[in-house]
């Protein structure tokens, strides 16, 4: 059966023969059935099947076997699976959303996983499907997979969902839920993994470029040490301290950074430095100096020479040994 073309009278008859093949137990003989169902559904979907009315329904009675293969220990088979998602969302695009609501926390599982093999594949398929379709509805859930979820790998892999949201989401997409957007973002600043403080400020800077008209307000509830990391100046500081107009004093280190390099400084004081009195006074009276010559040793005369003296033979005492 050919499945790269796609026609409104023989697309029920084709996607009830691929439900059969995906309505089995995966084991070791079963799973490449499965992952070449997958491959032919994807196939329709290259083929516009996502653009007859029937296809969001017919999808439903697939959406358990699609779940099952996405969530597969088999990266061949998961890896299809997401294939088929990312490319329901390229041609779906703002009406995957049922689509989306089906298989959207089962592909949010994927990330995570232990194996990063399954991380990355799920959150460039997250990505993919935000990209094209916004999934803008999917903003709490993610939302809350970044701030209480207590895996470290899916915070720091929902904050890059995240931020892929408030960049290509809509105001009025986004607006119902950015109560829990912005409360993703300040939690995600102080956030124990690096990876989610380092993305969540990236969305820090996206999100006051897009929604100026919330950011006061957003500072206002934001934590000293969100403050701190986001590098964000309190107006007044505590205790009334201040320089008068609101702002911080500067600070005692400021002139320090500012300082110039060691060898300019060293050069700078010389050229600045005066010659010393008693120096200069010195130099006139002693008028010019005049050059010491060097003192050579006087020479040894070697003219007479030396008789060598003679020496005697040493004699020699004999003992006699007493009998």
């Amino acid at each position: 059966m050919d499945y790269t073309k796609v026609r409104a009278s023989d697309f029920e008859a084709k996607f009830k023969t691929l439900i059969v093949r995906l309505d089995v137990v995966e084991h070791e003989e079963t799973w490449q059935q499965i992952d070449n169902a997958l491959k032919d559904l994807t196939s329709l979907v290259k083929a516009g099947a996502t653009k007859l009315d029937a296809f969001a329904s017919l999808m439903k009675q697939a959406s358990r076997y699609l779940n099952n293969a996405i969530i597969s220990e088999r990266t061949r088979l998961s890896g299809t699976a997401l294939g088929l998602v990312e490319e329901m969302a390229r041609q779906m695009e703002t009406r995957f959303q049922p689509v989306g609501d089906m298989v959207f926390p089962t592909v949010l599982k994927t990330c995570a996983r232990a194996n990063k093999v399954f991380v990355t594949r799920g959150i460039n398929c997250l990505t993919t499907v935000i990209t094209y379709a916004h999934a803008g509805e999917q903003a709490p859930r993610v939302c809350m997979a970044a701030t209480a979820d207590p895996n470290k790998t899916m915070r720091a892999s929902a904050t890059k969902l995240l931020m892929s949201m408030v960049s290509c989401c809509t105001v009025p997409e986004l607006a119902p839920h950015m109560v829990a957007v912005e409360k993703a973002i300040s939690l995600g600043v102080v956030d124990a993994n690096p990876d989610a403080r380092t993305t969540s400020r990236q969305t820090y800077e996206i999100y006051i470029k897009r929604f100026a008209d919330r950011v006061d307000q957003f500072h206002a509830g934001l934590s000293a040490t969100a403050k701190k990391y986001l590098k964000i100046a309190d107006k007044t500081t505590a205790g009334g301290k201040g320089n008068g107009n609101g702002a911080h004093p500067p600070s005692r280190f400021a002139a320090f950074r500012q300082r110039l390099p060691l060898t300019d400084r060293m050069s700078a004081t010389k050229k600045q430095e005066p010659p010393a009195a008693a120096d200069a006074a010195n130099k006139e009276s002693s008028g010019p100096q005049q050059r010491l010559k060097p003192v050579r040793p006087a020479p040894v005369r070697r003219d007479v020479k030396a008789t060598p003296v003679p020496v005697k033979p040493a004699t020699s005492v004999i003992v006699a040994a007493s009998a």
